[in-house]
């Protein structure tokens, strides 16, 4: 039986998908989703675009993607701000070339690209005529791939909720309410308003979608019931973007640009074409923040408490600057003149060990779901994510996707390896890669 009442911690991708999907199937039921700002800009939902793509070595999330990508070329939500400008990759990772193979083999032979030449690939794509391409074994090509204008898009699915009759509450949750005979039945939030006010908010169920903040918040609620924990099951991490300026006669020359990803041994990194006259670029190689837990009486990561490090902004390391300034050079070099790095940001997500998602019933706290570690690959399945939350807590999710993004699994294979984090924010020196292509 779906409960008659959801509180849903969280109004990101996962949040706000799921309070949509689940006041659709259940309109008689109360619905509300608590953030501590409305349409949180410090959240990694939030962001000047995103990129959508269908291109997996992972099977099963292609075929999830390839769903989701056609919702944002038809779904009046989400069609206004998705554009197909294509995708090229430059990479010695396989993971054009397994996705290249993978289309034929679920069916989708016509929604495949193309493996192309470093040549061809410089010759299709002029924009890319000083990109370091350096030990990149081919290019390749999927017109069917484009990006999300990402603020625009979630506030188009927040007004949705709110219009289909979602409530939001903009408070921060500070623990989750136990009770029961044993203490292990989640009965709701207490939350902190903003003028200091402490309130209780109660529902037959509660969803977690707090992304990076996970961790903390169970550690926060009970220190001492280790099988509440997350434990090892996923870690706030983050990577450093930016945006850049470029002067106006250079646009021309930007017009047919697709979106661009670098995965070669100097540089690792994603262009997004110009949006608002910005072009933005992300450099993936992850981090984490660990912060000392007096509960847990052990560090875990926590993403910075300054706003200033989750939102576009100068607060960020040197280092981070310089890698992703690397990521800039070697996209456009010289070919686009004049530009200029205006701000950068830490976006911080929940990564799982295999980067598969979390989507589960507790399987020790009755009445608590927990939806996330988006692995920063979730924000493409905004459309259709909350449709797979309402069937996880229904109990009709199909089997193998249960198991895959079970709370206790296996953590087999990897669905993008390369978001794994191998360092701390704290430990973060001077760049020592290369801003060129000389050795």
């Amino acid at each position: 039986m779906a409960p008659n009442s959801l509180v849903i911690v969280g109004a990101g991708v996962f949040g706000i998908s799921s309070a949509l999907h689940y006041k659709r199937s259940y309109p008689s039921a109360t619905v509300t989703v608590i953030d501590r700002i409305r349409e949180n800009p410090g959240a990694a939902s939030s962001d000047l675009n995103k990129i959508v793509r269908a291109d997996y070595p992972d099977r099963t999330y292609m075929q999830l993607a390839i769903e989701a990508q056609q919702l944002w070329r038809t779904d009046p939500i989400f069609k206004p701000y998705y554009h197909q400008c294509g995708m090229l990759m430059a990479e010695e990772i396989n993971m054009g070339k397994a996705s290249h193979e993978n289309y034929p083999m679920i069916g989708q032979e016509e929604l495949s690209g193309e493996l192309l030449s470093v040549e061809e690939g410089r010759k299709r794509f002029p924009v890319f005529r000083d990109a370091v391409w350096d030990g990149a074994p081919y290019n390749y090509y999927n017109p069917h791939s484009g990006w999300g204008e990402a603020a625009e898009a979630m506030h188009s699915i927040f007004q949705a909720a709110l219009e289909a009759g979602v409530v939001f509450v903009e408070a921060t949750v500070k623990r989750l309410l136990l009770g029961g005979e044993d203490g292990k039945v989640c009965l709701g939030v207490e939350v902190v308003k903003g003028d200091g006010q402490t309130e209780q908010v109660v529902a037959d169920l509660t969803l977690v979608a707090a992304g990076a903040y996970t961790e903390k918040l169970l550690a926060d609620t009970a220190p001492e019931w280790k099988e509440l924990q997350v434990d090892g099951r996923m870690v706030a991490a983050a990577a450093v973007q930016c945006q850049a300026s470029y002067p106006p006669d250079q646009e021309e020359k930007l017009v047919n640009a697709p979106v661009h990803f670098i995965g070669l041994w100097h540089t690792h990194g994603e262009s997004i074409p110009p949006f608002k006259g910005r072009l933005k670029f992300n450099c993936e190689v992850s981090f984490v923040n660990k912060t000392y837990h007096e509960g847990l009486s052990k560090e875990i990561s926590v993403p910075p408490p300054q706003q200033s490090q989750s939102t576009f902004s100068d607060d960020v390391p040197e280092g981070l600057k310089q890698e992703v300034a690397n990521v800039v050079k070697n996209t456009y070099g010289d070919y686009i003149e004049g530009i200029k790095i205006e701000s950068y940001r830490m976006c911080w997500d929940a990564v799982s060990p295999n980067q598969d998602f979390i989507i589960d019933n507790h399987p020790h706290c009755a009445n608590l779901t927990i939806a996330g570690a988006g692995s920063f690959h979730g924000w493409k399945f905004l459309p259709t994510i909350g449709k797979y939350v309402v069937q996880r807590i229904e109990g009709t999710l199909d089997a193998a996707l249960a198991r895959k993004w079970a709370w206790d699994r296996e953590n087999e294979g990897a669905a993008c390896e390369m978001y794994i984090p191998s360092r701390d924010l704290k430990e973060i020196g001077p760049f020592k890669g290369l801003i060129t292509c000389e050795k």
